[in-house]
């Protein structure tokens, strides 16, 4: 997803930033009319292209948007009440992301690149997350 496993960024969350392992961050995913869901995250320095969330990314967003085109996903490194939980499997290089393994659910697989860096400030371990609008 996810992000998740795409997000109107509720916190901004530069890299490097001091986060508690249980401080949570909400970020707004928005699906475009070709089909792609993007994190939206306006003072990211890079292109568009690398906000585009793909390889099981985008369909944890369809699962969690439930048909809608715009959600706002509350992310953790810590469990809290109704969140999903992704544990990472396997870290890649620098400048290859990361793959996660969404628990106890029909999505086998999640990449999430390296603006996840950007993001949180590194690859959790585990990602806790779940729909909020």
């Amino acid at each position: 997803m996810l992000l998740l496993l795409s997000v109107i960024l509720a916190v901004t969350l530069m890299p490097g930033s001091q986060k508690a392992p249980s401080d949570k961050a909400i970020f707004t995913f928005y699906k475009e009319p070709h089909g792609t869901w993007y994190i939206d995250l306006p003072d990211y320095p890079g292109p568009k292209g690398d906000l585009a969330m793909v390889a099981g990314a985008d369909d944890m967003l369809d699962y969690l948007a439930r048909g809608e085109k715009r959600v706002k996903v509350e992310m953790s490194e810590a469990p809290f009440n109704g969140a999903l939980e992704m544990v990472r499997v396997k870290k890649d290089e620098p400048g290859s992301g990361a793959y996660y393994k969404p628990v106890n659910h029909h999505i086998q697989s999640v990449w999430l690149c390296d603006v996840t860096l950007y993001a949180l400030g590194k690859f959790p371990e585990k990602i806790y997350f779940r729909a909020v609008e």
